[in-house]
């Protein structure tokens, strides 16, 4: 068990080539690996557990890593 990541719930994992480039970003969702995301602009995990979409935003000498969940809808009892 990797103990940096317990008791987290959105977690990122950024890996690395040999020559110090960027290649993929693993993403941890309610507190499960959900998979990998190659390094390119708009590239993105959806959580099957709470519907939290997790994008990559690359900008000119940086990078964001977003995440949105889906709004929910509220239902009124009459």
């Amino acid at each position: 068990m990797d103990h940096l990541n317990e008791g987290k719930i959105n977690d990122y994992r950024v890996n690395f080539h040999n020559s110090g480039k960027i290649i993929s970003i693993e993403v941890t969702c309610c507190g499960k690996h959900i998979g990998e995301m190659p390094f390119k602009d708009g590239e993105n995990k959806q959580c099957l557990v709470c519907g939290t979409l997790h994008t990559l935003k690359l900008q000119h000498n940086h990078f964001h890593i977003r995440h949105s969940r889906p709004k929910t809808i509220e239902t009124e009892t009459l």
